[in-house]
């Protein structure tokens, strides 16, 4: 017999397992085998060192430990994913049981860590580390290379929907049918997938965020099918395409996200405070390229956002989806999924490149949304791998999305007039000069005429300490101030975005900041009173 544990058997199964999320994890690559020529080579060095006596079944330590069987390096693998190099060192553990070969990351090298399917103690498992250390000090390396982790599964996936027959004139009119919400979806799940392509991959990450004003489970569901007839990108031995929707709680939660390299992941999160790593990251890529300094390693993966806010950044779409959405039929899925495979392809990713670059390396660029400018290119590539030019299906379908265009237009246009006469509002303390109060005695007082009662939208405070003492405040609370602001109709999703803008501006001076009544603090929105 040959010693099987080598690249050849077990680097797919560690890449695979990288890619899949499994960077810091201790990776159980499965058994192996041991020639009779290897194992007694291994014994005589076992017998010639030290500290070390092979007694024919066991390993004997100088310092009284004795387990059964011994350990070797059988080599160190260092995996380039997606800009970044991770590095395991392969233990091969060789008991009477049999032999069985684990991938550990070299930083947990330096602290303490488990074998995941097998007990040991503390002592046993730093035996065998010892044992591998004096018969294999210097194992091989080996690169492997995987800078597009799921390109194989599109491929897969692809080649199962390409032969299946399209029915062009059911695809255009349902395009054209459900437009105002589908080519969103569309282009998000194609600009994910499109990335597993050489050319796709340099493009700077964009994200997307679909916000709806009150939840419906009939629309999640829709989305959620249409997400998953549109996904690619998982393994063949996957139950089912329905991509991986995390909540995010905290930034914390991103670490699940971070490891789904090229995928297509639903990330929900009801403000868009547990994703600030996420925006910092796409900030310092953005501040690098605009500069030209060295470009930090990219985020995993398209950020797909399903939030109650809207987050308003150059950066980012902002997808206002409708209140009620039809589902599709299992036929109009299958269409969905048909439609991918076509699109999934090397030449069109180079085309989709093409329609992007050419316009974002011409004289004209700094007039032009990169966003927008990739977006386009991805849809309308779309469309023309799937429907027959100038046929009835690709004109519905044309309409559907010059349709879906211009009411993302007009949502946004509608958002930024909503955020201007909100400005205005608070500006001109004189629109609610008489809803302006003293400082109450207490905070009890405050939230009850502010938020109970509603007798008042906010109160004067003066601070007699620190560094704005002797200066005059409004002081708003949150309820108080979003009350002031829904007579220009905001609402709960542009929310956010005003208080950004208005602290931007310097018409908000503090953000939930606390006003103190004696010991007892009220957290307030504060304006510089132009009374005084």
């Amino acid at each position: 017999m040959k010693i099987h544990l080598t690249r050849t058997i077990f680097a797919p199964s560690l890449t695979k397992s990288l890619a899949a999320g499994q960077t810091d994890a201790v990776v159980v690559l499965g058994p192996g085998e041991l020639n009779d020529c290897s194992a007694r080579r291994f014994h005589k060095i076992l017998n010639a060192d030290e500290y070390l006596t092979w007694d024919g079944e066991n390993t004997i330590i100088s310092n009284g430990c004795t387990v059964p069987g011994f350990a070797f390096w059988a080599g160190v693998q260092a995996t380039q994913l997606a800009g970044f190099t991770h590095r395991h060192r392969i233990l091969a553990l060789v008991r009477p049981d049999g032999c069985c070969a684990y991938a550990i990351p070299v930083p947990k090298l330096e602290g303490t860590f488990n074998l995941p399917d097998i007990e040991l103690t503390a002592g046993e498992l730093d035996s065998y580390l010892r044992i591998a250390n004096s018969i294999t000090p210097a194992p091989a390396e080996y690169t492997v290379q995987c800078p597009r982790p799921a390109k194989d599964a599109v491929k897969s996936n692809r080649g199962e929907w390409r032969g299946e027959e399209l029915n062009f004139e059911a695809l255009g009119q349902l395009l054209q049918q459900h437009a105002d919400w589908l080519f969103p979806v569309i282009t998000a799940a194609l600009d994910v997938q499109l990335r597993s392509f050489a050319p796709c991959a340099e493009v700077p990450i964009f994200a997307y965020n679909f916000t709806i004003k009150k939840p419906n489970l009939q629309a999640e569901q829709a989305i959620t099918r249409a997400f998953t007839a549109l996904n690619l990108t998982t393994e063949g031995a996957a139950c089912n395409s329905a991509p991986p929707q995390i909540t995010v709680l905290d930034s914390g939660d991103l670490a699940d996200w971070s490891g789904c390299r090229d995928r297509l992941v639903l990330l929900r999160t009801s403000t868009g405070a547990p994703l600030k790593p996420l925006f910092d990251a796409l900030d310092e890529c953005e501040r690098q390229t605009r500069f030209g300094g060295v470009l930090p390693r990219r985020l995993s993966t398209v950020p797909i956002v399903r939030s109650r806010t809207i987050f308003d950044r150059s950066d980012t779409v902002d997808i206002e989806l409708p209140s009620s959405i039809n589902s599709l039929t299992n036929y109009d899925l299958d269409l969905l999924r048909i439609a991918a495979a076509h699109t999934l392809t090397k030449a069109n990713a180079a085309e989709v490149y093409r329609r992007w670059y050419g316009p974002m390396t011409s004289l004209a660029r700094y007039q032009l949304d990169p966003f927008e400018v990739w977006r386009d290119a991805v849809v309308r590539v779309f469309l023309e791998a799937n429907l027959p030019s100038h046929g009835m299906a690709f004109t519905a379908a044309y309409d559907g999305l010059e349709t879906a265009q211009a009411s993302q237009l007009r949502a946004e246009e509608e958002r930024e007039e909503t955020l201007r006469r909100a400005l205005e509002l608070l500006g001109d303390q004189s629109r609610y000069e008489d809803e302006i109060i003293p400082k109450p005695a207490t905070a009890d007082e405050a939230t009850r005429l502010l938020d109970e009662e509603r007798e008042a939208v906010a109160f004067r405070h003066t601070p007699t300490r620190g560094p704005e003492s002797g200066k005059h405040f409004i002081i708003f609370s949150n309820a108080s101030l979003f009350r002031l602001l829904k007579r220009v109709n905001m609402d709960e999703l542009l929310f956010d975005t005003f208080k950004k803008r208005a602290s931007a501006l310097a018409i908000l001076v503090r953000q939930s900041y606390a006003v103190k009544f004696g010991t007892v603090p009220f957290n307030g929105f504060w304006i510089v009173d132009e009374k005084f």
